[in-house]
């Protein structure tokens, strides 16, 4: 069996990455007995050619390899963004905004009550048959000798005012609830909401609260609490 000096397979174990511990109160000759080969005699069943060619005979080659991977790694990190002042200026940074506010009310005002019911989203701003028919039984329900009465919309927002938000809705809606509310002739009328998006109890403490349309449309609960509401209105 062919040997190398220990030298050259010190030299081939450096190039190939495997370290070499030598024990103090180990000699480092070649062991004669026929036990398992040591590390230097597996290696010396290649030849010293073939593991120099594999690893490319010089050990600089590696380290060079590793600066430069670690280079392109650092290269990598510093082009991730981490903020979006650092974006190029034609990539948008996705924001969440705010649903801005939409919707209708529609009012009904008889002698001596006053109706403003929220139309549902999917009604288009209008009064379909279904919503129609509720309005009208909620109106019976609350005044019972109603004969004359006016119908009218409230859109929101309105064109021309530039604030769209939700105090200058409540603020638009106050000046309107009123003047459909001086448009009674009761010295005291029944004022009742339905709705759903704006909180109309700051304009009129004393109104009655109701299910909104979308509710009274698809739940009997709903209706039924409606109703008991205006009960106890009428027994009041």
């Amino acid at each position: 069996m062919q040997t190398l000096p220990p030298e050259e397979s010190r030299k081939i174990l450096d190039a190939m990455g495997i370290p070499v511990v030598v024990l103090r109160d180990r000699p480092i000759d070649t062991p004669t007995s026929e036990s398992e080969p040591t590390p230097s005699e597996s290696v010396s069943r290649k030849t010293a050619s073939d593991l120099i060619q594999s690893l490319d005979n010089s050990p600089s080659k590696v380290s060079e390899t590793i600066k430069v991977r670690e280079l392109e790694k650092a290269n990598a990190l510093e082009a991730v963004p981490t903020d979006s002042s650092s974006l190029p200026s034609d990539v948008s940074v996705p924001t969440t905004e705010q649903k801005p506010l939409r919707f209708t009310l529609v009012s009904a005002v008889s002698a001596d009550t006053l109706l403003a019911c929220e139309l549902p989203e999917w009604a288009g701003g209008l009064l379909e048959g279904r919503l129609t028919g509720l309005c009208a039984d909620l109106l019976r329900a609350l005044s019972p000798s109603a004969q004359d009465v006016d119908w009218q919309y409230f859109h929101w927002p309105i064109s021309g005012i530039k604030d769209h938000g939700r105090e200058a809705a409540i603020d638009a809606l106050d000046a309107w609830l009123h003047r459909r509310w001086a448009e009674t002739t009761s010295t005291d009328p029944v004022i009742a909401f339905a709705v759903s998006q704006i909180d109309l109890s700051s304009i009129f403490s004393d109104a009655l609260v109701l299910p909104s349309l979308e509710e009274l449309a698809v739940s009997s609960n709903a209706k039924r609490l409606a109703w008991g509401v205006m009960r106890e209105r009428a027994r009041g």
